[in-house]
């Protein structure tokens, strides 16, 4: 998807948000439905998938939003609606970027091996935070196709701390020796 639409959209997404007076939330909501879609080949294929029929496409987005915000499944039924739902991952990334841009903040995405504890999540916080120069906002998701450590992307910038690539490294240092 050409990245003006899905700003054009995470645009709207924030703005129905703030009109619901839960802008975070929603876009949190929008944020973790799109990891979801992406990591569930049967849900992505259902709302995906124009030959199924339409309500059974809106009955999978009630279902799988039974918590969300009004506003979150307000927005996911458009995005259906708009055909528009197989590009949930790039709308909700722009949103989330959107938002934190409205309060000074970078987005740092996080691939990590296991769940964060809180220090760690911190100490990431502060360290990226200072590199970026900003406020930084972590997005988390357990990858367990790593074998250890993370990965972090901070806009263009992928820091690569996972153990894969350490074992690579480690490799390219015994081959050339």
């Amino acid at each position: 998807m050409a990245d003006d639409i899905a700003t054009a959209y995470g645009r709207a997404v924030v703005e129905i948000g703030r009109a619901e007076g839960a802008a975070d939330r929603v876009v949190d909501e929008l944020y973790e439905f799109a990891r979801t879609v992406d990591g569930d080949a049967d849900l992505r294929s259902t709302l995906t998938d124009n030959a199924v029929p339409l309500e059974a496409r809106r009955n999978a987005i009630t279902e799988a939003l039974q918590r969300a915000h009004p506003g979150t499944i307000a927005v996911v039924q458009m995005l259906l609606s708009a055909d528009r739902i197989r590009h949930v991952s790039d709308i909700a990334s722009a949103a989330t970027n959107l938002s934190a841009e409205s309060r000074g903040a970078s987005v740092a995405v996080v691939h990590s091996a296991k769940p964060l504890g809180e220090a760690q999540r911190q100490a990431l916080v502060t360290a990226l935070s200072a590199r970026a120069g900003q406020p930084v906002e972590l997005k988390v998701t357990v990858d367990e196709d790593l074998l250890g450590g993370i990965v972090v992307q901070l806009g263009d910038t992928v820091i690569d701390g996972s153990v894969l690539r350490q074992l690579t490294q480690l490799k390219s240092a015994l081959v050339t020796a």
